[in-house]
């Protein structure tokens, strides 16, 4: 499979509801190759900045978009996204792509379909490489905050929100961060010598993270499995937030038996299980297929023995075991991810998170239920909204007087990751997405009376 075609297949796949990561993982091995990156850089430069594209799409297509066939709509966002974003690939191969795919079309007329629609892509596109680099630049210099969105790929409602809840010095400068390059970084197994271990990698774009003492950042996203030491477990794919997330609460725990209540793939799981080898969790999730996943990743560290899983919904399960701390890593909009994960920010609206507020209220309400006088639990989210945040912890906490607030952070940690936090308001520390590794974040820490 060549990239641009491997890279329509994903979108196509993320239309219909998948995640992108997850969709390239699977038709990786189908790619040539020496396409694999163009997949992946075309998959995401469509993603990150859907809405304009969409918008361009509109402006400069001089018919009706719902007169057009569906083959025709799936290639136009890319193909605006690629002759505008791809800096190492020639304009005139992608639109030709396209064009070509287009052809394809057929209807019962005498004329081929695909004839007519692919002479509208090629003068749609080529239109779009003239005019929509002038017309980007001015809603970039507009003084209009949805025009700024639109131009970074941020949804309007989103931005506003953001206005309200932070000011607009701070909304703006979250556009920009949003638009900002990604990299990964990785969780290392205790004792691993960062530096051996970078030296074996023979990448000079990777090295240890001046932030975190159990991370090494590479300033790309190679395809995880292909990493030296992935496979028995000495490195991981981690964010540094969610790393300062769980060091936090390590630093405030003892060990014994923790339950991670929405533990989704077991990331953390992982990352605590391995710095706390004492430590046993009991690990929840609704969705059986990610708690597969967390088995098979907890078997790759070596820590399987001491995590046990419970397929359920949060609400109504009960731990087998009273448990001295309880993770709620709670489902959310997945606002500081999205830089990461794009297509989550086209999946959200205010009343998709208006109701992941309500359910955050409850399992967190349930989490502080469920802890016995003296034990902590971490309340977390990958969200900069106050409200999946502050107001949800703000709530719970204003009709009940056991829970109190603890420091969230841990004595490795570099001064220098304190220049990405804003203390919350009132409660936990909200981490902006300032760097490729860091991603945005939100955690609070409380010991129960």
């Amino acid at each position: 499979m060549r990239g641009i075609e491997g890279a329509l297949l994903v979108l196509d796949e993320v239309e219909k509801g998948a995640f992108a990561a997850e969709s390239l993982r699977r038709v990786w091995n189908e790619v040539s190759p020496p396409d694999r990156k163009l997949t992946a850089t075309l998959v995401y430069v469509t993603l990150r900045r859907m809405g304009l594209w969409r918008h361009l799409l509109a402006k400069y297509c001089k018919r009706p978009l719902n007169s057009l066939h569906p083959t025709t709509l799936s290639v136009m966002t890319p193909g605006i996204a690629g002759v505008l974003e791809l800096e190492h690939f020639k304009p005139g191969v992608l639109v030709n792509a396209l064009v070509q795919r287009v052809k394809s079309i057929k209807d019962d007329s005498g004329e081929s379909r695909g004839m007519r629609e692919s002479r509208l892509v090629n003068a749609v596109l080529h239109t779009v490489m003239e005019k929509a680099p002038a017309y980007i630049a001015s809603l970039l210099e507009a003084p209009t905050l949805q025009d700024q969105a639109l131009a970074l790929g941020v949804p309007g409602w989103a931005a506003s929100v953001w206005s309200k809840e932070w000011g607009m010095k701070e909304a703006k400068r979250l556009l920009q961060l949003e638009n900002e390059p990604v990299y990964l970084s990785l969780r290392t197994s205790p004792n691993l010598d960062r530096e051996a271990w970078t030296s074996d990698y023979g990448n000079a774009l990777s090295r240890p993270s001046e932030l975190f003492e159990s991370s090494i950042r590479i300033e790309s996203n190679p395809y995880p499995p292909d990493l030296p030491g992935y496979a028995n477990g000495l490195v991981t794919p981690q964010g540094e937030s969610s790393m300062w997330a769980v060091e936090s609460l390590l630093s405030h725990w003892q060990g014994g038996r923790l339950l991670d209540m929405c533990a989704g793939r077991g990331v953390k799981s992982g990352h605590i299980l391995s710095y706390s080898p004492d430590a046993r969790v009991e690990a929840w999730d609704i969705s059986s297929a990610r708690l597969k996943s967390a088995g098979r990743d907890l078997a790759r560290l070596g820590v399987e023995e001491r995590a046990e899983f419970v397929c359920g919904d949060a609400l109504r399960l009960s731990p087998m075991e009273r448990p001295s701390a309880i993770l709620l890593d709670a489902p959310c909009s997945g606002s500081g991810t999205w830089g990461r994960h794009p297509e989550g920010k086209w999946r959200m609206s205010p009343i998709k998170l208006k109701k992941a507020a309500e359910l955050q209220t409850r399992l967190f309400s349930r989490a502080a239920d469920m802890l016995p006088a003296g034990g902590v639990i971490m309340y977390c989210t990958c969200s900069i909204f106050r409200e999946e945040n502050e107001k949800t912890v703000g709530g719970v906490l204003a009709s009940r007087g056991d829970l109190v607030e603890l420091p969230t952070r841990y004595r490795h940690l570099s001064s220098a990751f304190q220049s990405f936090q804003r203390k919350g308001k009132p409660y936990g520390t909200v981490v902006f997405p300032e760097s490729p590794w860091v991603d945005g974040f939100y955690a609070v820490m409380f010991r129960k009376k």
